[in-house]
Protein backbone atom coordinates (compact mmCIF):
# COMPACT_ATOMS: atom_id res chain seq x y z
CA UNK A 1 0.00 0.00 0.00
CA UNK A 2 1.63 3.82 -1.12
CA UNK A 3 -0.42 6.35 0.89
CA UNK A 4 0.23 9.81 -0.16
CA UNK A 5 -1.10 12.98 2.78
CA UNK A 6 -2.63 15.77 0.51
CA UNK A 7 -1.59 18.94 2.20
CA UNK A 8 0.64 22.45 1.66
CA UNK A 9 2.27 22.24 4.86
CA UNK A 10 4.40 19.84 6.60
CA UNK A 11 3.02 21.46 10.02
CA UNK A 12 3.99 19.33 13.62
CA UNK A 13 0.78 16.91 12.85
CA UNK A 14 1.53 16.28 9.30
CA UNK A 15 4.79 15.49 9.74
CA UNK A 16 3.79 13.17 12.91
CA UNK A 17 1.84 11.04 10.57
CA UNK A 18 4.25 11.19 7.73
CA UNK A 19 7.06 9.98 10.58
CA UNK A 20 4.83 7.09 11.94
CA UNK A 21 3.01 6.02 8.44
CA UNK A 22 6.61 5.67 6.68
CA UNK A 23 7.98 3.38 8.84
CA UNK A 24 5.33 0.93 7.35
CA UNK A 25 4.55 2.14 4.19
CA UNK A 26 6.01 3.87 1.34
CA UNK A 27 4.52 7.41 2.26
CA UNK A 28 4.71 10.87 0.08
CA UNK A 29 3.30 14.72 0.81
CA UNK A 30 0.92 15.22 -1.99
CA UNK A 31 0.43 19.08 -2.93
CA UNK A 32 -3.19 19.88 -3.98
CA UNK A 33 -1.62 22.20 -6.43
CA UNK A 34 0.75 19.77 -7.98
CA UNK A 35 -0.59 16.38 -7.53
CA UNK A 36 1.51 13.40 -8.00
CA UNK A 37 -1.04 10.59 -7.51
CA UNK A 38 1.08 7.22 -7.63
CA UNK A 39 -0.43 6.07 -4.68
CA UNK A 40 -3.16 3.37 -3.36
CA UNK A 41 -4.87 5.88 -0.59
CA UNK A 42 -4.93 9.76 0.23
CA UNK A 43 -5.38 10.54 3.62
CA UNK A 44 -6.56 14.45 3.09
CA UNK A 45 -5.60 17.05 5.87
CA UNK A 46 -6.55 19.84 3.03
CA UNK A 47 -5.87 22.97 5.44
CA UNK A 48 -7.86 25.79 5.29
CA UNK A 49 -5.92 28.68 3.74
CA UNK A 50 -5.41 26.44 0.86
CA UNK A 51 -9.40 25.12 0.81
CA UNK A 52 -10.15 26.10 -2.34
CA UNK A 53 -7.02 24.03 -3.69
CA UNK A 54 -7.05 20.71 -1.68
CA UNK A 55 -11.20 20.78 -2.68
CA UNK A 56 -10.40 21.02 -6.26
CA UNK A 57 -7.88 18.27 -6.17
CA UNK A 58 -10.25 16.24 -4.06
CA UNK A 59 -13.06 16.77 -6.56
CA UNK A 60 -10.64 15.28 -9.59
CA UNK A 61 -9.36 12.43 -7.42
CA UNK A 62 -12.61 11.47 -6.57
CA UNK A 63 -14.22 11.35 -10.32
CA UNK A 64 -11.56 10.37 -12.09
CA UNK A 65 -9.53 8.06 -9.96
CA UNK A 66 -9.64 4.47 -8.49
CA UNK A 67 -8.15 5.99 -5.38
CA UNK A 68 -9.37 5.61 -1.88
CA UNK A 69 -9.49 9.28 0.19
CA UNK A 70 -9.90 9.30 3.98
CA UNK A 71 -11.80 12.38 4.91
CA UNK A 72 -13.73 13.18 1.17
CA UNK A 73 -14.43 16.01 -0.35
CA UNK A 74 -17.81 16.64 1.38
CA UNK A 75 -16.76 16.14 4.69
CA UNK A 76 -14.25 19.32 4.17
CA UNK A 77 -16.57 21.38 2.68
CA UNK A 78 -19.04 20.54 6.01
CA UNK A 79 -16.50 21.24 8.81
CA UNK A 80 -14.58 23.78 7.11
CA UNK A 81 -17.24 26.22 6.88
CA UNK A 82 -18.92 26.56 10.52
CA UNK A 83 -22.18 27.62 9.20
CA UNK A 84 -22.62 24.51 6.90
CA UNK A 85 -21.90 22.47 9.79
CA UNK A 86 -24.44 24.55 11.89
CA UNK A 87 -26.72 23.49 8.62
CA UNK A 88 -25.88 19.85 9.10
CA UNK A 89 -26.02 19.24 12.72
CA UNK A 90 -28.42 22.12 13.70
CA UNK A 91 -30.43 19.51 16.06
CA UNK A 92 -27.23 19.45 17.81
CA UNK A 93 -25.52 22.73 18.03
CA UNK A 94 -26.51 26.03 19.73
CA UNK A 95 -28.66 27.98 17.91
CA UNK A 96 -26.67 30.63 14.64
CA UNK A 97 -27.47 32.62 12.22
CA UNK A 98 -25.11 34.43 9.21
CA UNK A 99 -24.64 37.59 9.19
CA UNK A 100 -23.12 39.05 5.59
CA UNK A 101 -22.84 42.72 4.07
CA UNK A 102 -26.20 42.33 3.13
CA UNK A 103 -28.33 41.90 6.25
CA UNK A 104 -26.09 42.69 9.12
CA UNK A 105 -28.24 45.87 9.60
CA UNK A 106 -30.91 43.68 9.99
CA UNK A 107 -28.96 41.84 13.02
CA UNK A 108 -31.88 42.52 15.64
CA UNK A 109 -34.69 41.25 13.48
CA UNK A 110 -32.61 38.05 12.29
CA UNK A 111 -31.64 37.05 16.00
CA UNK A 112 -35.58 37.91 17.42
CA UNK A 113 -36.41 35.31 14.87
CA UNK A 114 -34.46 32.74 15.96
CA UNK A 115 -35.05 33.51 19.65
CA UNK A 116 -31.25 34.72 20.15
CA UNK A 117 -30.71 36.85 23.31
CA UNK A 118 -27.61 38.63 24.70
CA UNK A 119 -25.06 37.51 25.31
CA UNK A 120 -24.46 35.85 21.86
CA UNK A 121 -20.55 34.47 20.45
CA UNK A 122 -19.29 36.08 17.31
CA UNK A 123 -16.96 34.37 15.03
CA UNK A 124 -16.25 33.96 11.95
CA UNK A 125 -17.61 31.34 9.44
CA UNK A 126 -13.96 30.29 8.42
CA UNK A 127 -11.40 30.48 11.33
CA UNK A 128 -9.35 28.62 14.35
CA UNK A 129 -7.64 28.56 17.18
CA UNK A 130 -9.85 31.01 18.70
CA UNK A 131 -8.91 33.59 16.03
CA UNK A 132 -11.47 36.46 15.70
CA UNK A 133 -14.03 34.54 18.32
CA UNK A 134 -15.86 37.47 20.37
CA UNK A 135 -18.36 37.09 23.42
CA UNK A 136 -20.98 40.39 22.83
CA UNK A 137 -22.84 41.33 25.57
CA UNK A 138 -24.97 43.91 24.67
CA UNK A 139 -27.29 45.01 21.32
CA UNK A 140 -25.30 48.16 21.25
CA UNK A 141 -22.03 46.38 21.02
CA UNK A 142 -23.11 43.88 18.53
CA UNK A 143 -24.21 46.52 16.38
CA UNK A 144 -20.88 48.60 16.50
CA UNK A 145 -19.04 45.11 16.03
CA UNK A 146 -20.37 44.60 12.75
CA UNK A 147 -20.73 47.92 11.33
CA UNK A 148 -16.36 48.09 11.92
CA UNK A 149 -16.22 44.84 10.26
CA UNK A 150 -18.01 45.78 7.23
CA UNK A 151 -16.39 48.79 6.69
CA UNK A 152 -13.39 46.90 6.04
CA UNK A 153 -14.12 43.16 5.12
CA UNK A 154 -17.10 41.60 3.41
CA UNK A 155 -16.63 37.99 5.18
CA UNK A 156 -19.93 36.90 6.59
CA UNK A 157 -19.82 36.53 10.33
CA UNK A 158 -22.10 33.84 12.74
CA UNK A 159 -23.35 34.62 15.66
CA UNK A 160 -24.13 31.65 18.04
CA UNK A 161 -25.97 31.11 21.29
CA UNK A 162 -23.42 31.42 24.09
CA UNK A 163 -23.23 28.21 26.10
CA UNK A 164 -22.27 28.72 29.55
CA UNK A 165 -20.42 25.59 30.37
CA UNK A 166 -18.63 23.78 32.93
CA UNK A 167 -16.75 21.09 30.50
CA UNK A 168 -15.15 22.05 26.88
CA UNK A 169 -14.42 18.86 25.67
CA UNK A 170 -12.11 18.04 22.71
CA UNK A 171 -13.15 14.15 21.43
CA UNK A 172 -10.43 12.96 18.43
CA UNK A 173 -12.57 10.35 16.26
CA UNK A 174 -10.77 8.32 14.11
CA UNK A 175 -13.02 5.77 12.03
CA UNK A 176 -16.16 5.01 14.52
CA UNK A 177 -14.28 4.86 17.48
CA UNK A 178 -13.57 7.66 19.97
CA UNK A 179 -9.81 6.87 20.82
CA UNK A 180 -9.23 9.32 22.86
CA UNK A 181 -11.38 12.87 24.77
CA UNK A 182 -9.46 15.51 26.66
CA UNK A 183 -10.84 18.62 28.73
CA UNK A 184 -9.86 22.42 27.66
CA UNK A 185 -9.66 24.40 30.90
CA UNK A 186 -9.36 28.61 30.15
CA UNK A 187 -6.88 30.76 31.49
CA UNK A 188 -7.34 34.11 31.95
CA UNK A 189 -10.51 34.50 28.64
CA UNK A 190 -13.54 32.49 28.11
CA UNK A 191 -12.20 30.24 25.34
CA UNK A 192 -10.99 27.58 25.82
CA UNK A 193 -8.43 27.12 22.73
CA UNK A 194 -5.09 25.65 23.54
CA UNK A 195 -3.58 28.02 21.33
CA UNK A 196 -4.73 30.47 24.27
CA UNK A 197 -3.27 28.56 26.93
CA UNK A 198 -6.21 26.53 27.73
CA UNK A 199 -4.74 23.75 29.81
CA UNK A 200 -5.75 20.39 29.45
CA UNK A 201 -6.67 16.82 31.31
CA UNK A 202 -7.73 13.87 29.97
CA UNK A 203 -11.74 13.39 29.70
CA UNK A 204 -14.11 10.30 30.01
CA UNK A 205 -17.09 10.79 28.31
CA UNK A 206 -20.59 9.85 29.03
CA UNK A 207 -22.18 7.21 26.58
CA UNK A 208 -24.72 9.27 25.62
CA UNK A 209 -22.42 12.10 24.40
CA UNK A 210 -20.34 9.33 22.87
CA UNK A 211 -23.08 8.50 20.55
CA UNK A 212 -24.09 11.91 19.95
CA UNK A 213 -20.28 12.30 18.96
CA UNK A 214 -20.32 9.44 17.02
CA UNK A 215 -23.73 10.02 15.44
CA UNK A 216 -22.49 13.91 14.32
CA UNK A 217 -19.21 12.85 12.63
CA UNK A 218 -21.27 10.01 10.64
CA UNK A 219 -23.40 12.43 9.57
CA UNK A 220 -20.76 15.03 8.25
CA UNK A 221 -19.03 11.50 6.28
CA UNK A 222 -15.05 12.60 7.96
CA UNK A 223 -13.22 9.70 9.32
CA UNK A 224 -10.69 11.42 11.17
CA UNK A 225 -12.19 14.67 13.13
CA UNK A 226 -11.67 16.61 15.91
CA UNK A 227 -15.04 16.90 17.93
CA UNK A 228 -15.65 19.94 20.22
CA UNK A 229 -18.42 19.79 22.46
CA UNK A 230 -19.60 21.81 25.40
CA UNK A 231 -21.43 20.36 28.57
CA UNK A 232 -23.74 23.17 29.83
CA UNK A 233 -24.34 23.64 33.54
CA UNK A 234 -27.24 21.04 33.60
CA UNK A 235 -24.92 18.15 31.73
CA UNK A 236 -26.55 19.09 28.16
CA UNK A 237 -24.24 18.03 25.16
CA UNK A 238 -23.87 20.81 22.64
CA UNK A 239 -21.33 20.31 19.75
CA UNK A 240 -20.00 23.23 19.00
CA UNK A 241 -17.57 22.68 15.89
CA UNK A 242 -16.20 19.66 13.57
CA UNK A 243 -12.10 20.48 12.93
CA UNK A 244 -11.40 18.33 9.77
CA UNK A 245 -7.65 18.91 9.94
CA UNK A 246 -7.51 19.19 13.84
CA UNK A 247 -4.06 19.55 15.55
CA UNK A 248 -3.40 16.91 17.99
CA UNK A 249 -0.04 18.10 19.90
CA UNK A 250 -1.87 18.55 23.01
CA UNK A 251 -3.82 15.22 22.88
CA UNK A 252 -0.54 13.32 22.25
CA UNK A 253 -0.44 13.48 26.35
CA UNK A 254 -2.62 11.04 26.51
CA UNK A 255 -2.87 8.91 23.23
CA UNK A 256 -0.49 8.36 20.08
CA UNK A 257 -2.73 9.59 17.71
CA UNK A 258 -0.60 9.18 14.77
CA UNK A 259 -0.26 5.50 15.41
CA UNK A 260 -4.17 5.21 16.05
CA UNK A 261 -4.13 6.43 12.68
CA UNK A 262 -1.79 4.17 10.97
CA UNK A 263 -4.36 1.57 12.39
CA UNK A 264 -7.37 2.67 11.35
CA UNK A 265 -5.44 3.29 7.75
CA UNK A 266 -4.86 -0.62 7.61
CA UNK A 267 -8.28 -1.22 8.51
CA UNK A 268 -10.08 0.74 6.01
CA UNK A 269 -8.04 -0.37 2.78
CA UNK A 270 -8.24 -4.13 3.65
Amino acid sequence: MKIGILCCRKSLENTLIYNCLSRKYPTTFINPKKLNLDVDLILSRVERDYLREGLKALKYIEENKDIEVINPRRSIEVCQNKYFTYRVLREYMPVSILISPDNFQDVGYLMEDVGLEFPVVVKPSYGGYGDGVLKVEKKEDLKDLLSRHYRKNSNNLIIQEYIPYKHDIRAFVIGNRIVCAMERIPKNDWRANCSLGAETRRFYLESDVEDLVLKCVKRVGAHIVGVDVLIDRENNPYILEMNITPQFRNIMKYSDIPLEILKFIERFYK
